[in-house]
């Protein structure tokens, strides 16, 4: 049996794939090829090699042959093993060329082999040109990709470091709503148990003065019985002359009233008990203000500053935070127009809502309006936007892209009620003040609509008024 080494590669290449056979079958021309690969081409061309067609069916795989070219190829791999990398494994050449379709360095030899001769080759030099330079670029790729992903991490500590700031900012507010919560309660109990006390106090001393006259009617009629008494026991002749006194003393208790129950002494029980829970709430709703419209501080631009009610919006000052306390970026948040949303939007019915703009000399810029919530709230809005701004001394009405309208005021605007008809597709907007129409937008809305409010300078507030919707 002939040996390993007896054995050229061309005798186990695939004429079809150019590579070592697997599963190889010998064909009724005695040639042979990897059964995947002949499988199509048998049933249309024949043999690949001598493109004889037969009518047999494929041949079952020659376990002989696939024996062979397993051996040969361990024994390639081997030997491939201790062989220098500057030398053809298979010829001890140097390698000199590269193989494009390969990817592989082949010598001198392997140019003529019937594997490579159909192959574009080229010299080492043009190859290590452009494999680096498309390496470089890709690692370039990957780097700038590394990068982002160094960035996400960044942000993410960033994001938790923000949230942890933001938890305790804001169980901070829920502590101090709460402790102005228990102490009205505490003062609507100490109002309710001390008109309890004051009622007590009131009704027991009633009661006293009762008793007092009682206890002077029973003096007197004490003083009468006992002179009767004395009356009584005195001689004949002195009690018939003094007959006609005692009889009119002994007669007294006639004209005394028998004494009453006191009404209305009793703890009116039904007035501080009854319906308490509902009173007191009523009372809590009464001192307490509702807001028709929230500010959402997470889609709040980085120099917008929210109060503690969410109501309110001021202009950060730069030189005020840390980064830690600077605002993440989030899809949610605007990261160029000086914008900040509700929390809820609107997609039917009427709804409105009140601003006060508080502006000093020198007031900049500020806008208020409507924004759709499927808008992306990154880079420039020009869709889906409708506003009444101020900017530099002049009111505009803008919508989108359009071109915005000019507005003529007579006095700056420092009340606006904002009024939303989803419905009729109307947005208008009222000067509060001197109770003025400013403007209405007539639009279709499709998707649900945000209120939102705007600031340029730190000249002034913008303030959302209580009051029902």
């Amino acid at each position: 049996m002939a040996s390993n080494s007896d054995f050229q590669e061309e005798d186990f290449l695939c004429p079809i794939c150019c590579d070592i056979f697997k599963d190889p079958v010998v064909l009724p021309c005695s040639h042979s090829a990897c059964k995947t690969c002949i499988e199509n081409y048998w049933r249309y061309q024949g043999c690949p090699v001598c493109l004889k067609k037969s009518s047999m069916s494929l041949p079952t795989v020659s376990l002989t042959l696939k024996r062979l070219s397993e051996v040969f190829l361990q024994t390639k791999n081997n030997r491939d093993v201790y062989v220098s990398d500057e030398l053809c494994g298979r010829h001890k050449k140097k390698l000199k060329l590269f193989c494009l379709e390969d990817e592989k360095l082949v010598c001198l030899e392997c140019r003529d082999t019937r594997r490579h001769k159909s192959h574009t080759l080229c010299p080492l030099e043009e190859a290590i040109q452009d494999y680096k330079a498309s390496v470089e670029t890709e690692m370039k790729i990957a780097k700038d990709k590394q990068m982002v992903y160094i960035q996400a991490i960044k942000r993410s500590f960033q994001t938790e470091k923000y949230i942890e700031m933001q938890a305790k900012r804001t169980v901070y507010h829920i502590e101090h709503h709460f402790g102005e919560l228990y102490i009205f309660i505490d003062e609507e109990k100490k109002k309710s148990v001390g008109a309890i006390n004051m009622e007590m106090i009131s009704n027991i001393k009633m009661l006293k003065d009762k008793s007092e006259e009682l206890s002077t009617t029973i003096t007197c009629l004490s003083n009468k019985i006992r002179v009767v008494e004395e009356g009584l026991e005195s001689d004949h002749v002195a009690f018939l002359q003094r007959y006609q006194a005692i009889r009119k003393l002994s007669r007294t208790h006639c004209t005394v009233p028998d004494p009453q129950l006191v009404s209305g002494a009793l703890i009116d029980v039904v007035k501080h008990l009854g319906n308490l829970e509902f009173s007191v709430t009523q009372k809590l709703h009464q001192s307490r203000s509702y807001y028709p419209v929230i500010l959402d501080p997470n889609t709040a631009h980085r120099d917008i500053c929210v109060d503690k009610t969410l109501t309110e919006i001021t202009m950060n000052d730069s030189d005020y935070s840390e980064d830690i306390d600077k605002h993440p970026g989030s899809p949610e948040r605007f990261n160029l127009h000086p914008w900040i949303l509700a929390s809820e939007g609107f997609d039917s019915g009427i709804n409105s809502w009140t601003v006060k703009i508080e502006i000093f000399k020198g007031c900049c810029s500020w806008a208020i309006g409507l924004l759709e919530g499927s808008v992306s709230r990154h880079g420039v809005i020009d869709k889906g936007v409708w506003s009444l701004v101020y900017d530099e001394d002049v009111y505009t009405a803008h919508s989108g892209s359009k071109e915005p309208v000019t507005l003529t005021l007579e006095k700056d605007l420092l009340t606006v009620r904002v009024a939303l008809d989803w419905d009729q597709g109307l947005l208008s907007f009222f000067d509060v003040d001197n109770d003025l129409h400013i403007h209405t937008f007539k639009h279709i809305f499709r998707n649900k609509v945000y209120p939102f409010f705007s600031k340029k300078c730190d000249e002034h507030t913008l303030t959302i008024l209580n009051g029902v919707s």
